[in-house]
């Protein structure tokens, strides 16, 4: 189905931006690496549109589209982006990773309450079993610590389980989704920018020598635009769960894009990712609409 295509080439892509942001995010701190990100991504995302021609459909988009998209963009971004930054400050990022885990289990409730998508119940075990693998990930990254205020990371979650929801939404209005997720993005990097300056004190800056992890901003893009795409086509959580996909992608090419020691594959990791690639056979096989 075209529609679990998009959704595995979304996880790989987003799993790739994953690492160009933990680049940038090693020279400066989390909020504004990520505004920086998406910065670069919405640049991306305006040449796509020229290159694709999808630009000259923007009159015709209808407002309650633009409405949706907008919605999405700043639940997805402004909000959850900026909630995922700041946990990981407090928290970490393993710790913070590990709550996100369950996005899909959570994207798939809204989305059955919300839409009245209905999952097969064998598709259900495909979702535990990816949301179980993404946690046993990234927790097996953890040391000595304690769990100290998890709210951020948990409002974070949420956020990334109802955006899904919008852009649903906008796409029923309007079937382009390059175009609608550049709509959004316009609105949401300089609200983003504006939230970096009130909570850092200052604009973002990338330093010149670690500029090249912008480029990430194209993965991001085409990322975005497959997830877009495959949440018009297929049950939302069966294409979140699929995006999963992306926490095996940066464990095993982590250490060769960053230049860091690779990690050793501990029973942990393996049987945390084999869970991964066993549910979302189990999602792809069985995550048809009922």
């Amino acid at each position: 189905m075209p529609g679990l295509a998009w959704a595995v080439i979304a996880g790989v892509s987003f799993g790739l931006s994953q690492l160009f942001n933990r680049g940038l995010n090693r020279e400066i701190d989390a909020l504004r690496a990520t505004t920086a990100m998406v910065t670069s991504l919405l640049g991306f995302l305006v040449v796509a549109l020229f290159v694709t021609g999808d630009l000259s459909a923007l009159p015709d988009i209808p407002a309650v589209a633009v409405l949706w998209f907008v919605a999405a963009g700043l639940m997805h971004f402004l909000a959850g982006w900026t909630m995922f930054a700041l946990s990981q400050q407090r928290i970490g990022p393993s710790r913070t990773a590990a709550i996100l885990s369950a996005n899909p289990v959570l994207a798939a409730i809204i989305a059955w309450f919300v839409l009245s998508e209905s999952l097969r119940a064998i598709t259900w075990v495909g979702v535990l079993a990816v949301t179980t693998g993404v946690a046993v990930i990234t927790t097996a990254r953890l040391t000595t610590g304690r769990w100290t205020n998890p709210s951020l990371a948990l409002v974070a979650t949420l956020c990334f389980s109802i955006s899904p929801v919008f852009v649903r939404w906008g796409l029923d209005e309007f079937d382009y989704a390059l175009l609608g997720l550049a709509v959004g993005m316009a609105f949401t990097v300089p609200a983003m920018h504006v939230v970096s300056r009130l909570y850092t004190g200052g604009w973002v800056i990338v330093p010149h020598g670690v500029r090249r992890w912008l480029l990430g901003g194209g993965m991001s893009a085409l990322a975005l635009t497959a997830q877009w795409t495959a949440f018009s086509l297929i049950p939302i959580g069966v294409a979140v769960s699929l995006q999963q996909l992306s926490t095996p992608v940066v464990l095993f090419l982590g250490p060769i894009v960053l230049s860091a020691p690779s990690e050793r594959a501990t029973p942990r990791l393996v049987a945390g990712t084999a869970m991964v690639v066993a549910g979302s056979i189990l999602v792809a096989l069985f995550g048809r609409p009922l």
